[in-house]
């Protein structure tokens, strides 16, 4: 899938829950979350290895596109993921994308077969992952089938009614995958109106809509941040970034490996920008805290 949304949609299942989506995705409830990166001979990355309670092994990929030859990427994958752990390999993919799907879902050959599932978030009923209290649930329900206005107002009452270090985390994934939305404009001035939230104050939140900003992803985006930089903000977002950063990614690694040590704690608060961005796509395919912040 495309690495603009990789973070992005990964984050969405790293937090514990249990919904729709994770449902028809994993089967099961996830216990463990397995590393996705093959050896550099083929370099491929899957996007999402885990283990469910119930043992079984499942591999989840996130289009946002159509592929040519989609289908012998995905038995590549299997063939890898089932050399490794020495079982079989439930394959999913979740597909996102505006245009139809056209990707194929069977491998054949004068000699075999080979399938798997694709699951077209456009055909799934909005309604019951709005009523979810998963909030990867949620935030996908803008893309299913269904009225998006009403999905997203949906959505802006839950991130109101979070707690506030949740409200920071739900609203910055709302808003870097407001892209695959096509709704930049919307979802920026929705957050906007969340009066709990400031935006061009909150450290989180203002880095993500800078680098939209300089990326010029969205005209009106743009616009309105010209009209709401005051003089001296840009100089003070750099180091909101890389404060926005560190508590996304101590978060994120308490969840994967548990209560981080003081040594890791140390690390991230002394890191760099870079240091953060590089460690953040290390944290998927990495097995232990030391791989992560090597």
């Amino acid at each position: 899938m495309a690495h603009r949304y990789d973070v992005s949609l990964k984050t969405l299942f790293l937090r514990d829950g249990d919904g729709i989506i994770r449902r028809r995705l994993f089967g099961a409830r996830v216990t463990e979350f397995l590393a996705t990166e093959q050896p550099q001979m083929s370099n491929r990355r899957a996007d999402m290895v885990v283990r469910t309670e119930d043992g079984a092994l499942h591999q989840v990929e996130f289009q946002t596109a159509n592929e040519s030859g989609f289908a012998l990427r995905m038995l590549e994958y299997y063939v890898y993921l089932v050399r490794t752990h020495k079982q079989h390999v439930v394959q999913t993919v979740l597909y996102l994308g505006r245009e139809p799907v056209r990707l194929e879902h069977i491998y054949q050959s004068p000699s075999m077969e080979f399938r798997f599932e694709i699951v077209n978030l456009r055909e799934i009923d909005a309604e019951p992952l709005l009523a979810s209290l998963d909030w990867a649930d949620n935030i996908l329900a803008l893309l299913a089938k269904g009225a998006p206005e009403k999905a997203l107002a949906t959505v802006m009452m839950r991130i109101r009614e979070m707690r506030r270090e949740d409200q920071n985390w739900a609203a910055g994934t709302l808003l870097q995958l407001s892209g695959i939305l096509g709704m930049e404009e919307v979802v920026n001035e929705g957050l906007r109106e969340l009066g709990m939230i400031n935006l061009m104050e909150n450290k989180v939140l203002a880095p993500l809509i800078l680098e939209q900003y300089e990326a010029g992803r969205s005209k009106g985006l743009q616009e309105g941040l010209r009209e709401g930089l005051q003089e001296g903000l840009r100089e003070g977002l750099q180091e909101g970034l890389r404060e926005g950063r560190q508590n996304l990614l101590a978060e994120l690694l308490t969840e994967k490996f548990g209560v981080l040590p003081a040594w890791a704690a140390k690390r991230l608060h002394e890191a760099s920008v870079e240091e953060l961005h590089l460690w953040a796509k290390q944290i998927l395919s990495s097995t232990t805290l030391e791989d992560t912040l090597r």
